[in-house]
């Protein structure tokens, strides 16, 4: 395991004291553009580019920001990522997102990014274009509420990026992953408190057996997400992060819904916010059908023809 630095550590610390004020505030993240243009958080994928562990910093960052505003970690995940692309966007940078045959591609508007970066899982190429030739659709959406996210179309004739496909996508997952042990955590965090704060027949909650074995049972499967990231960035490119990441993020926050009983469905407490961001984060890393094809085709190789 790389230890991380005390750089890198000082600048966790910053950053979630950013991320604080963006989730203290019911505005989009644009609004706090100011802040995070002064601390470095907007152009940090350009900053550590030539750095041996730029990608510690990258997904690290966008880590323990998702334990405070999952909504400003997918936003920076999608801008680091998108960044790989090239650093001529512009101080605006740029947005990534996939793009399935039959969904909708979805990436986040938030900071007005000037360009759009798409990789088309069907061709296999990165295209990219300047945002405001794309064609957006904003709806309504119940998780990553501070994200913008709006449904993107690209012009005929669009330019296809001078880019590593298979380094962009490994990146998107690193910080999707990073996002959702992230947004994983704090959940945990939130039901370790709660449980233990609140009071039944005079002593916490979290004196009773049921509970306990609930709530460390959430906290071994972050555990074990958090180490599967760390593998990844140590050198391990094929760990599906936001697949098992995902899949444990939705899992632990429907648990902590549970722990925190009739509370948990309640918007005065975050539970519900984050079960539904972490079903957010884990739809736009490339949901279901897209992690179980990536699965076997590392472990099984291509998948053969099937004869009529």
């Amino acid at each position: 395991m790389t230890a991380l630095s005390p750089e890198l550590e000082a600048f966790m610390t910053t950053a979630t004291k950013v991320a604080s004020s963006v989730a203290d505030s019911s505005d989009s993240v644009s609004a706090s553009r100011g802040a995070l243009d002064s601390t470095g958080l907007l152009d940090l994928a350009r900053d550590v580019a030539d750095e041996a562990d730029g990608v510690h910093w990258l997904a690290h960052t966008v880590r323990v920001v998702a334990q405070t505003s999952p909504s400003l970690a997918f936003v920076l995940a999608g801008r680091y990522a998108a960044d790989h692309v090239g650093r001529d966007a512009g101080p605006d940078g740029s947005s990534f997102g996939l793009a399935f045959a039959g969904s909708a591609t979805v990436v986040s508007a938030a900071l007005e990014p000037q360009r759009a970066v798409v990789w088309d899982a069907e061709s296999g190429s990165v295209f990219a274009a300047p945002f405001d030739s794309v064609g957006t659709i904003g709806s309504e959406r119940s998780g990553l509420a501070q994200a913008d996210l709006v449904s993107v179309t690209f012009p005929s004739g669009s330019v296809v990026a001078d880019a590593d496909a298979s380094e962009l996508v490994s990146r998107w997952d690193l910080f999707t992953g990073a996002a959702l042990v992230g947004t994983a955590r704090r959940a945990v965090l939130e039901s370790q408190a709660y449980v233990m704060g609140r009071h039944q027949f005079g002593v916490p909650i979290g004196s009773f057996v049921g509970l306990r074995a609930l709530v460390a049972d959430m906290d071994l499967r972050v555990r074990e997400t958090e180490a599967l990231l760390v593998l990844a960035l140590d050198g391990a490119a094929s760990s599906p992060v936001s697949a098992v990441a995902g899949r444990a993020a939705v899992a632990v926050c429907i648990d902590a819904v549970q722990a925190h009983g009739g509370y948990g469905y309640i918007d005065e407490y975050p539970i519900a916010g984050l079960l539904r961001d972490a079903i957010g984060i884990a739809s736009r890393a490339g949901g279901r059908r897209f992690h179980i094809a990536r699965v076997a085709q590392l472990g099984l190789g291509p998948r053969a023809a099937v004869l009529p």
